[in-house]
């Protein structure tokens, strides 16, 4: 005597079964790139002392292009400039003020060729960033006395998924942003070394020399 065919749905159950781990490990996203570049934070750099009395960071975002992902990032690429400006700068005088500027702090998404209307999460997408700043010695009456200015630009070809995308513009971030410290530093020595101090950063002006006045006789 035959056995009975198994129903139509166990069937069913035990092809899908046997299928399922294939069909997963199909459609699983691969892992995310590894992030690139050092941290954001100069802390640990020797500070370039200025001979001014204050240094303003301007808070003032530069305008963002229309596929800018920058501004996605935490932190973003504008903000990444002020903290190295934070973090490099210590005022070490007593008149004149450095104002630091964030010129550009952008990633670009480079449109494909021939391709029209919004981004589709396609391979092979170019991502461009363009990182920029300026630092003006200001006078108290607003002259600026010096200034000077550095920029870093790298290009990296992103992953094809939003969050691989993101990986990606965080790692470009880090390496551009390692290279605009580089400059900015070799920038400011040489276009500002006049107003560079060798004193300790955030030490007071050194005090007025002791008058020595001789008793009167006994």
């Amino acid at each position: 005597m035959r056995d009975a065919a198994p129903p139509h749905g166990a069937a069913w159950t035990r092809r899908s079964a046997l299928l399922l781990p294939g069909v997963v490990a199909a459609c699983a996203a691969p892992p995310p790139p590894p992030l690139e570049g050092p941290p954001i934070g100069y802390g640990h750099l020797t500070q370039l002392r200025l001979d001014v009395a204050s240094i303003d960071i301007d808070a003032r975002d530069p305008v963002a292009g229309p596929n800018d992902l920058g501004r996605e990032l935490r932190p973003t690429a504008a903000e990444a400039v002020r903290i190295m400006g934070r973090d490099r700068l210590a005022a070490f005088g007593t008149q004149n003020t450095a104002r630091f500027t964030v010129v550009a702090a952008q990633i670009l998404r480079e449109r494909p060729a021939g391709r029209v209307g919004t981004f589709a999460a396609d391979p092979g997408e170019t991502l461009n960033a363009r990182f920029a700043c300026r630092l003006e010695i200001l006078a108290p009456d607003g002259r600026r006395l010096g200034f000077s200015e550095a920029q870093a630009t790298r290009t990296r070809t992103a992953e094809s998924t939003p969050a691989a995308r993101l990986r990606v513009a965080e790692s470009l971030m880090r390496l551009a942003m390692f290279d605009l410290n580089t400059e900015f530093e070799f920038q400011l020595r040489r276009a500002l070394r006049p107003y560079l101090s060798d004193g300790p950063a955030g030490a007071a002006p050194p005090p007025a020399p002791v008058l020595r006045e001789a008793l009167p006789p006994a």
